[in-house]
C-alpha cells in the first residue's frame, strides 16, 4: 500500500498544468499592470494637451 495520502497524489497528478497557467496568467497580469499605468499617466480631463480644441 503507498503511504501517500490521497490528496498528496492528486496535486502531483495535476502538478503539469501549473506551468501552464503561469504561461497565460503572468503576461496577462503584465498588460494589467501596463494599463493601470498608463490610465495613471493619463492627463485629467481639464488638462488637454491641444490647446485648439
Amino acid at each position: 500500500m503507498n503511504a501517500m495520502p490521497l490528496a498528496a497524489r492528486v496535486v502531483m497528478m495535476h502538478q503539469g498544468g501549473w506551468d501552464e497557467i503561469g504561461m497565460v496568467v503572468g503576461p496577462l497580469i503584465v498588460l494589467a499592470v501596463f494599463i493601470v499605468v498608463a490610465r495613471k499617466r493619463e492627463p485629467e480631463d481639464g488638462e488637454d494637451d491641444d490647446p485648439a480644441s
